[in-house]
């Protein structure tokens, strides 16, 4: 199954439409990666290559179950939190930080570690703040709101803040460890594509939207940058991945000083 003979009409529109969904470039160095997980998906639908692209036409749903394949979504708490921990720390430095509600969208969160790595972080500042977590995918989005993860996701988690917000499992759940309720309580989580749907005009204090970008293409990405920008309020944060940048791209931001990354409004 894997040895999949693709028609180039059927590949071309295989990735027009993931392209079109999500702003993914599948592009020539990805096509055994492809066939592979369209192998998976036929698998588990019992359709063949044409039975398979009829079913990705008519169904929404599908095209998020085989995005889901294609793309990895390995994370980790406190993974590349330097630009995360100056964020806080400015919102630590604001003038008004007793009475002002500071908000943050992770705009990819994937299954939850990065929200719930500045929520850690936010709440033992002592700050008032809420976190707007998005995906596209229904699946991690799922993961990301149960909380709950194997030991190894939190290794590099302070110790002080581990034994304060999360709860060592137990029985079955040994090797794992929830996050409390007094930090699920600030992050709402919700479905939301990047390409297509609506940016809120919400005036965050900080965007993070890391680790996508390197899915995109170069035109996609400044789409995202720029409708990004639209969301945050004076002086706000951006944050983008460690391997990803904003060189060769329009957009109004200013990087920070000594801190890769991260840019300001």
């Amino acid at each position: 199954m894997n040895s999949i003979l693709f028609k180039p009409s059927e590949l071309t529109e295989l990735k027009a439409l993931v392209y079109k969904t999500c702003g993914i470039n599948l592009h020539e160095g990805k096509l055994e990666l492809l066939k592979s997980k369209v192998a998976k998906r036929m698998r588990l639908t019992q359709m063949n290559v044409q039975e398979y692209l009829s079913h990705l036409r008519s169904n929404e749903r599908e095209v998020i179950e085989f995005i889901d394949t294609i793309t990895t979504n390995h994370s980790f708490f406190y993974r590349e939190n330097k630009s995360i921990e100056y964020i806080v720390k400015q919102f630590d430095c604001n003038s008004k930080r007793q009475v002002k509600h500071f908000k943050v969208w992770c705009a990819a969160c994937s299954t939850g570690d990065e929200p719930y790595t500045a929520a850690v972080q936010l709440k033992a500042l002592g700050v008032t703040f809420s976190i707007l977590a998005t995906d596209i995918s229904h699946s991690v989005l799922e993961i990301a709101q149960k909380g709950i993860y194997k030991n190894d996701k939190v290794k590099q988690v302070p110790l002080p803040i581990l034994h304060r917000y999360f709860q060592k499992g137990t029985g079955k759940y040994k090797g794992y460890l929830k996050v409390k309720k007094e930090i699920q309580q600030h992050i709402t989580f919700k479905k939301f594509n990047l390409i297509s749907d609506h940016i809120p005009r919400s005036d965050f204090d900080a965007v993070l939207c890391r680790n996508v970008m390197i899915y995109f293409n170069n035109e996609t990405s400044e789409t995202v940058v720029n409708k990004l920008y639209q969301s945050l309020g004076t002086k706000g944060f951006f944050a983008i991945g460690n391997a990803e940048s904003l060189m060769n791209m329009k957009h109004p931001f200013k990087s920070v000083a000594g801190i890769p990354s991260l840019y300001v409004k």
